[in-house]
């Protein structure tokens, strides 16, 4: 069996490569370690990362090695521009609207809105932000759109519960 050490070493390993965030239960089954060693190699990682310029962040489910955000702008300036996926006023109302509201249609997005919104719902389906989750009860079964684990990972949050509570913004917007 491995030690806490050398699953903390498997785990950085694929957490370093992994594109997306890595779900705990993929580690345990890959690696066929007990959960408690898996969550004790995490609070290792994390120990390791706590003076760094990385750190271990919860996202989408699961956990990624990501960048300070304390260091983006040098990064930035290293870098030059990070491509960063760009959202319209428009679209990020509708974003908005739906992770709050969801599963919510499209009639609901305007009614809120007050215009059209086919064109932003369109636009975060291609981003992967928004999918169609269901078809609802009513006349016409309209398609019913709710966030997806991308837009969990584009904000950098771990789940829903995770947004502000709605009550929170100022209403003079």
């Amino acid at each position: 069996m491995l030690t806490v050490a050398e699953t903390a070493n498997i785990v950085e390993g694929i957490l370093f490569l992994s594109p997306r965030p890595v779900r705990v239960e993929d580690v345990v089954e890959h690696i066929k370690a007990p959960m408690p060693i898996v969550l004790e190699a995490i609070a290792l990682i994390e120990k390791r990362y706590s003076e760094s310029g990385l750190e271990l962040r919860q996202a989408g489910g699961g956990y990624e090695i990501v960048t300070r955000k304390e260091y983006s702008e040098h990064l930035r300036v290293f870098f030059g521009e990070m491509d960063k996926t760009k959202l319209s006023r428009a679209a990020l109302e509708t974003l908005a609207i739906i992770a709050y509201k969801q599963p919510v249609t499209r009639a609901d997005i305007e009614a809120v809105r007050g215009v059209n919104s086919s064109g932003s719902i369109k636009s975060l389906m291609e981003k992967g932000l928004v999918r169609i989750s269901e078809k609802g009860d009513t006349a016409g079964r309209p398609f019913l759109f709710s966030t997806t684990q991308d837009f969990l990972i584009f904000l950098g949050i771990n789940n829903l519960d995770d947004l502000p509570p709605i009550d929170s913004f100022d209403k003079k917007v």
